[in-house]
């Protein structure tokens, strides 16, 4: 028996969320994103790119009731790029790693600017991140490491539909306007990996995010485009895929990704995050200055991405994506987070002198949560420590109380005692007219 088209099962599936019910489980899962979404983005506020992206929109003089984070109300789109950047700046917010996506930091962003624009209550902006969650998970199972092997950034692909997906929810658009909302935006679908490592990575996530939100608006108003590009060679994969050895399957509607969703321990690329698990492990062991060589085995798409670096970046950006300087990190005991990567940058002499001393090579055994590394000591002997899934991953995941820690530190230097009040807030999101008390919060920014 033939499948339906992918494109009206997920236009479908968009069409119906008003009368979904979420499970408690996935209904968590969505406020927990929602906890490590505004914690990266407060936690970025002296971010160079947030900043610049903020103060440019700002500078449009649009009207709206969208709160930007550190910059007063906007247009849903321009609130969307503002803040969906922000969320990306320091690289820790979650990915879903099967489309390898950073699904949050544009889908929270179109949903709760838009959200805000329109009124609606907590319950539906849930409901309206869900369904753009499991719209990028969905589309970007499977294909997620065959994009990023070929230059595209799957937050750029995938982060875009989901973020069109939510705010489609919102404006309640019937199955027939949220396909078009889709095909608008997949024909927008942009963002590169040789970006990685400067502003322009974070913009991404940003433009992902009022991209969703503009497409939708457009549908609305009866604005069409190609409906087949979710069809197996039906344009979008093949664009992104040339050679056609990944092409898109048939939708599979079951389950819940979002229960799959990984969260960041460490503010590095999630790909370093095995290797640095593996590090900080050793660091109980060994002495820095007793290291001779390392030699970190790593997946394939690790070491596209992170490896092959100098372990000595120029930048605080660079340094996220440098594999052997987060490896460095790690084994010096530190806790790789937001503070490691700040500007001005000054990296510690002795944490490039050991990042010097990493070589990484790619093993069949290691796939995107895994990694094994073996120091060689100057007085003879070797450690090893190997990862089978890093902290965060599904199988070894992050909870409430880790997010909260996590949550503590990139907030509190921003919102003091007020941290706990937005964290409790956070928690209890959908639940109740509690918006308004986390927007009061905010808006101490």
């Amino acid at each position: 028996m033939m499948s339906e088209p992918n494109g009206p099962v997920i236009a479908a599936y968009i069409a119906a969320a008003p009368e979904r019910v979420l499970p408690p489980e996935v209904a968590d899962m969505a406020r927990l994103c929602l906890a490590d979404w505004l914690g990266v983005a407060i936690g970025a506020a002296e971010e160079p790119a947030g900043r610049i992206v903020r103060e440019v929109a700002a500078g449009w003089h649009s009207q709206g009731r969208a709160t930007v984070l550190f910059g007063g109300t906007a247009a849903a789109p321009f609130g969307a790029l503002a803040n969906g950047t922000l969320a990306h700046c320091l690289d820790f917010d979650d990915t879903y790693v099967r489309a390898i996506t950073h699904t949050s930091a544009p889908v929270w962003a179109a949903t709760l600017a838009l959200g805000e624009e329109l009124g609606v209550d907590e319950s539906t902006m849930l409901s309206a991140f869900v369904t753009g969650f499991e719209t990028a998970a969905r589309i970007g199972d499977g294909l997620g490491e065959a994009v990023t092997a070929r230059g595209w950034h799957g937050t750029g692909v995938f982060g875009r539909l989901g973020a069109a997906a939510a705010a489609s929810v919102l404006l309640r658009l019937d199955a027939e306007r949220a396909l078009h909302a889709l095909g608008a935006t997949a024909t927008q679908t942009g963002g590169l990996t040789a970006s990685f490592g400067t502003m322009a990575k974070p913009f991404h996530a940003g433009k992902a995010a009022m991209d969703g939100i503009v497409a939708a608006q457009l549908a609305a108003d009866g604005f069409t485009a190609a409906t087949g590009l979710f069809e197996p060679g039906g344009g979008l994969d093949t664009a992104l895929v040339q050679d056609r050895s990944v092409t898109f399957t048939p939708i599979d509607l079951t389950g819940w990704r979002i229960l799959e969703n990984s969260f960041k321990p460490y503010a590095a690329c999630h790909l370093t995050h095995p290797a640095v698990d593996a590090a900080r492990g050793l660091a109980h062991r060994i002495e820095p200055r007793e290291i001779a060589s390392v030699r970190a085995e790593i997946g394939a798409l690790a070491q596209q991405i992170t490896g092959r670096k100098s372990g000595e970046p120029a930048t605080p950006l660079e340094g996220k994506f440098d594999l052997n300087y987060c490896i460095a990190l790690g084994l010096h005991g530190r806790a790789v987070s937001a503070a490691d990567f700040r500007e001005p940058w000054h990296p510690d002499a002795m944490v490039c002198a050991t990042a010097c001393k990493v070589e990484s090579l790619v093993s069949p055994e290691m796939s995107f949560a895994s990694a094994r590394l073996s120091v060689e000591l100057a007085e003879g002997g070797c450690e090893t420590m190997s990862v089978a899934v890093a902290k965060g991953h599904p199988g070894n995941p992050m909870n409430w109380d880790d997010m909260h820690a996590k949550f503590h530190a990139l907030i509190a230097p921003h919102l003091g005692s007020r941290k706990d009040a937005l964290f409790a807030l956070v928690r209890e999101f959908g639940r109740g007219d509690i918006l308004g008390e986390i927007r009061a919060i905010l808006a101490t920014l």
